[in-house]
């Protein structure tokens, strides 16, 4: 008994440490700081994307695909839409979302897009 608890176990933690994408996937890691926590969005190469609001005990998280052009990124999600909504232009320093019903910036950390 204690040989199959343990197997079950081990093998939990194998499939939740394959769920994890890895950091060579990323194309663009943006956030910043809100008055309760933190927004985050990372788009992967594969062009999905997920935008993240964390704020104390509340962690929201929206996936979808980004379709990426030379100064703007269109969000299609997969379900519901955020109030920054689904367009957003980018320079080599900030994310701007001009479409929604709340405009944000977010400053990006982490880039392999190119910028003219």
């Amino acid at each position: 008994m204690r040989k199959i608890i343990l197997l079950v176990g081990i093998l939990g933690i194998l499939t939740s440490c394959n769920q994890k994408r890895n950091t060579y996937d990323l194309i663009l890691y943006a956030e910043r700081e809100t008055p309760l926590g933190w927004i985050h969005l990372v788009v992967y190469k594969d062009s999905t994307f997920e935008y993240i609001s964390r704020g104390i005990g509340i962690k929201d998280i929206w996936k979808g695909k980004a379709f990426i052009k030379k100064d703007s990124i269109r969000f299609k999600y997969f379900d519901s839409i955020p109030t920054v909504g689904e367009k957003a232009y980018y320079t080599e320093k900030y994310i701007d979302y001009l479409d929604g019903k709340s405009n944000g910036r977010i400053k990006i950390k982490f880039s392999k897009l190119k910028h003219e």
